[in-house]
């Protein structure tokens, strides 16, 4: 089994960090290779809206998203993580999401899209971060990252969420989150194994 986790901290050893880690952490017991990508580690230019993609599932903008997509395309399963900035995802993450519209295409003869990954069987879970205890404060952080993966085609299996979370390492008080993440881990796991 081989997983991609996708975070869109600024902290590499922050609470997202953390929480993933959690998810993972059924994962890894089984044996599943697992790679860890910080966004902030890549250079992802802004979506320009050129639709060169329209075609080919692949953006024509030339930096280190390939890289990523690369890896997703390779993956049985997928954590996407991020923490919440003003009500929802980092600019890194939303750059990546603004980046894979080409992973969409538009058929003349369907109403709808399909997406790239659409009855492959990939598997995914979502998981958000926020400072505040209010869980309105978290906007569509989690919302947006569970639509962008079923667009895409991937089978959202779990979405996990740690609120009252600010300081590096926080969250590690928050007992209940990280007990949900493992829990959703497990969960993640199992959808794997039926379709590995």
């Amino acid at each position: 089994m081989n997983i991609i986790s996708i975070n869109g901290s600024r902290r590499k050893k922050g609470n997202t960090g953390l929480l993933i880690q959690s998810i993972l952490k059924p994962l890894e017991q089984s044996g599943a290779e697992v790679k860890s990508i910080f966004l902030g580690d890549y250079t992802i230019g802004a979506c320009t809206g050129c639709e060169g993609c329209k075609n080919s599932w692949e953006c024509v903008i030339k930096d280190d998203f390939q890289s990523l997509i690369e890896m997703m395309d390779e993956a049985d399963g997928v954590v996407l993580a991020s923490p919440t900035y003003w009500y929802t995802v980092t600019s890194d993450m939303k750059r990546f999401i603004d980046r894979c519209y080409g992973l969409i295409q538009f058929p003349k003869n369907r109403s709808a899209w399909i997406g790239k990954y659409d009855g492959m069987g990939k598997v995914c879970v979502t998981a958000a971060v926020c400072e505040q205890k209010d869980e309105a404060h978290m906007g569509n952080t989690l919302t947006l990252l569970t639509d962008f993966a079923k667009d895409i085609g991937l089978s959202v299996v779990d979405s996990v969420k740690a609120l009252n979370c600010f300081e590096a390492g926080s969250i590690e008080k928050e007992k209940a989150a990280l007990t949900d993440a493992e829990s959703a881990g497990q969960r993640f796991l199992q959808q794997l194994k039926y379709f590995v």
